[in-house]
């Protein structure tokens, strides 16, 4: 970030062109809060009147002609209605009057914030620029074409886009004798921020967002879709003569990660506010008919969760499953979760689980005096020999006998683990199989629960996955993590979703002949009513003079392209295999260059929203990566794997498990995970959809 004084410099040579602007006011949101008739609770006006304040968001407004929101109440909810509009903002339930406050309070903070972000109005005409989406469609030639802006359906003067078959692109001109560089945020009618140039679908980098004077650039690789809800949305860019990073801005979500300096991120843009230029452009999602119609879900009282929590409470679980409610390590863990609800603010749960370890506590001694008696008679009743004892074994308390016993019986089970496998892989080898068979697969551990009977029961989940890690050309290095992840996928996959081990085909160091066979049977085996998921771990390349990516099988040569395998190939199978739904999962280098991407995604979990995902085709792709290398450890699969295994929904959209590790990928890697549509390969705006056993 340039300091003051480079500041002061670009000033003093700004002023000759343009007239000096008055720098933005930071210190209140500005927005105007009116209490309807209906808001009559004493105390929850005295609340919101001092935190408003406290928060300098802005003041209570009487005339409600002037205000910017009111709140009421109405149908045992709280209401925020923006104005003049009246359209209803959120709904706030007040089924716990306890959380009611602090629901008010979030939603009126996240309001504001977008309201003040929106309201930014810096105008260098140094750096003054404009942008605009263009409706777009694809013709017979499968090459975009633009469509009018006049002749495009609008209301009240705004582009409308329908969630069923409108597309666009963005165009951007530059007005100024200086090159600039922009960045765009979306806000929508909750005033949630969300990057929408650059954003992890959309990757332009710096020098890619760069605008040479008097120059107009559309960005056809960056190809949006539109999903509900359905609202008007405003796009607020930003023009700087350096490139800009507005995360800061945006990674705004709870009253309880903000801390106490609520207008931090904004200093960011404080400091540079002289030398930006703001531009708005506005646009609505409809519907079928062309209408806006408002549906304003309710917004309950929910813990905050965080990856440690959750993680946290399936320890919780497992070791009270194995350890009983007794155990040190069961208690630690109370312990450990009380701990995390209170940094998350979740008071009264941490409460109640101070509570479950005073209890625990009360009862803990009588209790393992008992059971470490019957484990020390099992013990000797397997004809363990004394000397293999810890010689202290006598002295140790009642509970750490428990702890030790435990440990000695989980030993023991994990061994016979061991040995079972070893005996399938014997059988397996008796009976001729091979590598690469591909039906009949063995499943470890216990027999996996029968198919939960739903509406995507009715659908056969099918399954490639390929795993390369050991390679004959010495040119190409070798890996060490694919084959144990995707082995780990593989039964995860079988034990806690709804694929048979006889429908996964699971190929190991497979040369490009054994890939190719594979897509072949499953092209002749497969119908509308399977679901395919097509995993890769293994090395990727990019070849800049056919602007491709390739996957690299196990016999694949180096210097010998006709040896690899391309995009195309891949493409051309999942267009082609009769799958209803088909997602393509790789963790490979340059694989991101596989697909042109969504703007969104349906972010509806309701039954009927999965009814209507389920009626259409659907070939997407989630990867590692953009157009770098990624780690052999990854930690994409990683988090992947974690996601599949703690999920709790029946129905797993694709886009959630996308959405729920982006995140935790981007802050811990320096890749760019992708998820989006594959372009050209029958996709009419389905989802693939993992259905959770019982």
């Amino acid at each position: 970030m340039k300091r003051a004084f480079i500041l002061i410099f670009f000033s003093i040579i700004m002023s000759v062109q343009a007239q000096e602007m008055p720098a933005p006011s930071y210190n209140s949101m500005g927005l105007k809060v009116h209490f309807d008739d209906t808001f009559n609770n004493p105390d929850l006006r005295t609340n919101i009147s001092s935190f408003i304040k406290q928060k300098q968001i802005g003041w209570i407004e009487k005339d409600k002609s002037k205000s910017h929101i009111s709140l009421s109440y109405n149908d045992e909810n709280y209401t925020i209605t923006q104005l003049p509009d009246n359209r209803i903002t959120y709904k706030i339930d007040n089924s716990k009057p306890s959380k009611t406050i602090d629901l008010l309070e979030d939603k009126i903070y996240q309001y504001a914030y977008g309201f003040q972000i929106k309201n930014l109005n810096l105008k260098n005409e140094a750096y003054k620029f404009s942008f605009r989406l263009l409706p777009v469609v694809y013709n017979t030639n499968e090459e975009l074409e633009t469509i009018s802006v006049d002749n495009h359906p609008k209301t009240n003067g705004i582009l409308n886009f329908n969630t069923i078959d409108s597309a666009a692109i963005l165009e951007v001109t530059n007005l100024s004798d200086n090159p600039i560089y922009f960045s765009v945020i979306e806000i929508n009618s909750r005033g949630e921020l969300s990057g929408f140039i650059p954003n992890v679908n959309c990757a332009l980098i710096g020098s890619e967002r760069k605008i040479p004077p008097h120059k107009t650039v559309i960005f056809s690789s960056c190809y949006f879709q539109f999903a509900p809800p359905f609202e008007t949305l405003t796009l607020k860019g930003f023009a700087s003569p350096i490139p800009l990073n507005l995360n800061p801005m945006i990674g705004i979500e709870t009253l309880k990660s903000r801390g106490s300096d609520d207008n931090a991120s904004l200093e960011y843009i404080k400091d540079f506010y002289t030398e930006m230029f703001t531009y708005e452009f506005e646009y609505n999602i409809v519907d079928e008919k062309g209408e806006l119609p408002y549906n304003t879900t309710i917004d309950k009282y929910e813990l905050s969760y965080s990856p440690e929590l959750q993680s946290a409470l399936l320890d919780l679980s497992t070791i009270k499953e194995y350890f009983g409610i007794f155990s040190l390590q069961y208690n630690n863990k109370l312990i450990e979760i009380s701990e995390i609800h209170k940094s998350l603010g979740n008071i009264e749960e941490a409460k109640e689980y101070d509570l479950i370890f005073e209890s625990a506590q009360r009862g803990k001694s009588l209790a393992n005096l008992n059971s470490a008696r019957y484990l020390f008679d099992w013990y000797n009743d397997e004809n363990i020999e004394g000397e293999e004892l810890p010689e202290h074994f006598d002295k140790m308390s009642d509970s750490l006998k428990i702890l030790f016993l435990l440990e000695e019986y989980k030993k023991k089970n994990n061994h016979i683990a061991v040995l079972n496998r070893q005996i399938e892989a014997l059988n397996e080898q008796l009976n001729g199989l091979n590598t690469f068979r591909y039906d009949n697969q063995l499943t470890r551990g216990t027999k996996p629960k029968e198919r939960k009977k739903d509406i995507v029961s009715e659908f056969t989940y099918r399954a490639l996955i390929i795993a390369e890690e050991n390679y004959t050309d010495d040119n190409i290095s070798d890996l060490k993590f694919p084959i144990d992840d995707a082995t780990e996928l593989n039964d995860v996959l079988i034990n806690n979703y709804a694929f048979e081990a006889s429908n996964i085909t699971f190929l190991k160091d497979a040369t490009r002949r054994d890939i190719f066979d594979a897509l072949d049977i499953l092209f002749k085996k497969s119908s509308e009513k399977d679901h395919l998921l097509i995993f890769y771990a293994g090395h990727g390349v990019y070849d800049e003079d056919f602007k491709r990516g390739y996957w690299l099988p196990s016999d694949a040569v180096l210097d010998s392209k006709s040896s690899w395998m391309s995009n195309l190939d891949i493409k051309d199978y999942i267009s082609n295999i009769k799958t209803k739904h088909t997602l393509l999962i790789s963790d490979a280098c340059f694989s991101g260059s596989i697909f042109e991407f969504n703007r969104d995604v349906n972010t509806e979990t309701s039954t009927r929203a999965v009814e209507k995902l389920l009626k259409k085709n659907a070939r997407n792709a989630m990867t590692s990566g953009l157009d770098k290398p990624v780690p052999d450890e990854s930690v994409f699969i990683k988090y992947l794997l974690k996601t599949l295994k703690e999920n709790q929904s029946v129905h797993l959209k694709a886009s959630d498990l996308f959405k729920t590790i982006q995140e935790v990928v981007l802050n811990n890697t320096e890749n760019i995970p992708q998820y989006g549509v594959i372009r050209n390969t029958n996709h009419e705006g389905g989802e693939f959809i993992f259905l959770k056993r019982e």
